[in-house]
C-alpha cells in the first residue's frame, strides 16, 4: 500500500496517514511482461557501448556468481554486454561476448512490441505455455546450452 499526506494537514502542520490504492492500470503494465522486455531494449539502446575488449559494463564488477565462484564462463556470461552492443546495431562486437545476444535482444523486441499493441488495443495478454512459445523456449534453451558446451571446450571464445 501506498501512503499519502493530505493537504489539509499540511495545513496545520500535523501529518496524517491515509492509505492510498495505486492505480490498478499502473500495477497492470509493471507487472507486465512486455513492460520488462521494452525496459531491456531500451536499457540496451541508452546504455554506452561497451568496446570490444572491455570485461565489464560501465566499470561495475562482475555480477555473475557462478563465474565468480567457480572462474568458469556460466551459459549468459557475456549477454549483457551482447545485447547492448546489438543495441548500438555493432553485430561483431554483439556476436564476439555472447552469440546468442542479438537473437535476445530481437525476441524481446518483438515481445515488447506485441505486448504494447496488445495493451493499447485493451486485448488479453498473450498465452504462455501455447505449441509454439513452447517450442520456442525448448530451442533457445537447446542453443544457450549448446553454446555453453562449446565455450567450455574452447569451440567459442569466451569474453573476458
Amino acid at each position: 500500500m501506498i501512503f499519502g499526506v493530505t493537504g489539509t494537514a499540511l495545513a496545520t502542520n500535523r501529518v496524517s496517514v491515509i492509505p492510498v490504492k495505486p492505480s490498478k492500470s499502473i500495477y497492470k503494465v509493471v507487472t507486465a511482461d512486455w513492460f520488462w522486455a521494452l525496459c531491456i531494449v531500451i536499457g540496451a539502446v541508452l546504455i554506452p557501448a561497451p568496446s570490444p575488449n572491455a570485461s565489464t559494463v560501465l566499470g561495475l564488477p562482475k555480477l555473475c556468481i557462478f563465474r565468480n565462484i567457480t572462474g568458469i564462463a556460466c551459459p549468459g556470461c557475456g549477454m549483457t554486454r551482447s545485447m547492448i552492443a546489438a543495441g548500438h546495431l555493432q553485430w561483431a562486437d554483439s556476436v564476439s561476448f555472447h552469440p546468442m545476444g542479438p537473437a535476445v535482444l530481437v525476441i524481446l523486441g518483438g515481445c515488447a512490441i506485441i505486448g504494447v499493441l496488445r495493451h493499447v488495443r485493451n486485448e488479453s495478454p498473450a498465452t504462455v505455455g501455447s505449441p509454439v512459445t513452447n517450442i520456442a523456449v525448448i530451442v533457445c534453451s537447446i542453443l544457450f546450452i549448446l553454446t555453453w558446451i562449446l565455450r567450455l571446450f574452447g569451440v567459442i571464445a569466451t569474453p573476458a
